[in-house]
């Protein structure tokens, strides 16, 4: 007799003939539908055949076969030519939907019901509910502790008939976007209630997919329609919150509607609604595949690191080169603090144009970082690129390729303005304990004849990326006062000696006669302004460092402070220590007169 299982009515052990005993290989191919114990014995059995197999050895007969790409895991030339071509000549068959008549009742709010026939009761739904949450939680359950979301990015290279309905996609998520600003303004226009993203995505999205008129938004994924909707509401709530006053800062104008030809294409799929062939283990050199909803042919994903957890969402964008890029929302633990790779310190920092960053150390050490002025050496480039679409008409095949020309020598001077600030971001929360930084007022000096040049060090990016290295390894980031005067009060002795132009790089103070270098000064000050002398826990005198070998009229600086002062006037150098706390909040400087 067959033995039934009280869940789901699964049959586990079935009627065998005579000399037929379950759990063996030869039971296997005779029990059906197949029980526990049989099932278990096959996969046992091949998987001792293919770890046999493995140990011998490929063969060479089967290298350019498609066993050598899926069986033997061989990544030649020959075996990656062939798994390409069955690739592209491979389809699958398309799914035949159960006939709901035929259902069980007894699998009404199961998960097979709700998987395999596809049932719309409400039981059925709650088990479809049910199993996502589970598996979500089991998702989440291999973090232990508090996690960090981060956002990875990789380039992605879609095949043409891929691109062209992600290029569909993006414009159907484009045009939900503006339906839910033109219902918003109506709604306000006519004295009604602001529009819910719920109530609007069942408007917009799954009245509209049923709408002849709108059909065609049925080819995309209900998930990527349905964020954007949900994106125009999170737009409406902050423009509410900024006019609150909720939200800090400049307050922020109602949104708008998106143009086809300016704004970014960009899609977002929500974790359900995209796949990755292998798992989020498989993303490393060579990994898997990315399949999306709604769209046939799996994209190809530029590995270049491995994800460190699954992705909870993806969001699919174009360049305006022409580029594809996906990033993944991934939530990863929190790693402990990293230790400096140099003795406990500070750093003080005072950007500006002439030199990119002025860096003022609590070890008496300093340093100027070039400016690389990125904007400013391809200016030839980026004028050539405008010149040559000017000459092309407008709506042409070459019109566009000019165009997308110009947005890659954009994003190239881009790029490198990010990775300068990042590297240099890098190195600072690396090599110390705690940072000291200046508070400016980027948006208002941007307005001022200056602008071109102060767009082009990106003061605004390199601040935000120090920030986010900062904190991902726990280096303590102390913002000096907006109006904080680094630049006119003398470090030595604390007096002010007035605004001075731009133009003087060096001044001597009148009080005391030092001779100050503008920006080693404003980056000393900042070290003093904030609380970085006591990152080690005690109080640490700060130090204008020595000048660099080849700056004329000074001299190296003495890092130790164990020297008398009788010793340092012996050899010809003056110094003098700020005794008033209110000059330097609470802080004491010591420099050399390095001053001819």
């Amino acid at each position: 007799m067959a033995i039934e299982t009280a869940h789901e009515g699964r049959v586990t052990n079935p009627d065998l003939p005579d000399g037929y005993e379950h759990g063996t290989t030869r039971a296997y191919s005779l029990c059906r539908p197949s029980g526990d114990a049989c099932r278990a014995a096959n996969s046992a059995a091949a998987a001792a055949r293919r770890a046999a197999r493995l140990a011998e050895g490929m063969p060479e007969k089967a290298h350019g076969t498609p066993s050598g790409y899926t069986f033997w895991s061989c990544r030649c030339k020959r075996c990656n030519k062939v798994a390409r071509a069955r690739s592209k000549t491979r389809t699958r068959a398309p799914r035949v939907k159960p006939d709901l008549s035929m259902m069980p009742d007894e699998e009404h709010g199961t998960r097979r019901g709700h998987n395999h026939w596809n049932c719309p009761c409400a039981p059925c739904r709650a088990a479809g509910a049910e199993m996502r949450a589970d598996a979500r939680a089991r998702k989440r359950a291999e973090h232990v502790g508090p996690v960090d979301v981060r956002r990875y990015s990789y380039r992605i290279y879609p095949e043409p008939e891929a691109a062209n309905t992600l290029r569909s996609v993006f414009g159907s998520c484009r045009f939900v976007y503006n339906s839910y600003i033109a219902l918003a303004r109506d709604r306000f226009a006519a004295g009604q209630r602001h529009p819910s993203a719920y109530d609007a995505s069942k408007t917009l999205v799954t009245e509209a997919r049923r709408n002849p008129e709108t059909a065609w938004l049925a080819d995309a994924s209900h998930a990527a329609l349905s964020a954007a909707v949900h994106d125009a509401a999170d737009a409406y709530q902050r423009f509410f919150d900024s006019a609150a006053g909720k939200i800090k800062g400049r307050r922020g104008g109602r949104p708008r509607f998106k143009s086809r030809r300016t704004a970014p294409n960009s899609a977002r799929f929500a974790e359900d609604s995209f796949t990755i062939r292998g798992g989020w283990q498989n993303t490393g050199r060579n990994g898997g595949r990315l399949h999306l909803a709604n769209i046939s042919q799996d994209i190809h994903v530029n590995w270049h690191r491995p994800l460190p957890g699954y992705p909870s969402a993806v969001t699919v964008r174009e360049d305006p080169g022409g580029e594809f890029w996906v990033s993944f929302v991934v939530r990863v633990p929190v790693a402990a603090p990293k230790q400096p790779t140099r003795a406990p310190r500070a750093a003080g920092i005072d950007v500006g144009l002439n030199d990119y960053a002025a860096i003022s150390y609590s070890d008496g050490t300093r340093e100027k970082i070039a400016n690389p002025r990125h904007s400013r050496h391809a200016e030839d480039r980026l004028r050539r690129a405008d010149k040559n679409l000017s000459r092309k008409t407008p709506g042409s095949n070459n019109y566009a390729k000019a165009k997308r020309a110009r947005a890659r020598a954009h994003q190239r001077v881009a790029n490198l303005r990010e990775n300068h600030a990042r590297q240099l971001a890098s190195k600072l929360s690396r090599e110390n304990q705690t940072v000291v930084i200046e508070t400016l007022n980027i948006a208002g000096m941007a307005r001022t004849n200056m602008a071109k040049s102060i767009n082009d060090a990106g003061w605004g990016q390199f601040l935000a990326f120090l920030e986010e290295a900062c904190t991902r390894k726990g280096v303590d980031l102390v913002k000096a006062p907006r109006f904080y005067a680094s630049t006119q009060i003398c470090s030595v002795c604390g007096e002010s000696g007035g605004k001075k132009p731009l133009n003087v790089r060096a001044w001597q103070c009148d009080s005391c006669g030092v001779s100050l270098d503008r920006d080693y000064n404003a980056a000393t000050n900042i070290l003093a302004a904030g609380p970085a002398v006591y990152a080690c826990g005690r109080d640490v005198r700060l130090q204008v460092a020595g000048a660099v070998p080849d700056e004329a009229g000074s001299h190296r600086s003495e890092a130790s402070t164990g020297v008398s002062r009788r010793r340092k006037r012996a050899a010809g150098r003056h110094v003098q220590a700020s005794s008033d706390p209110r000059k330097l909040k609470g802080f004491r400087g010591v420099v050399e007169n390095g001053g001819a």
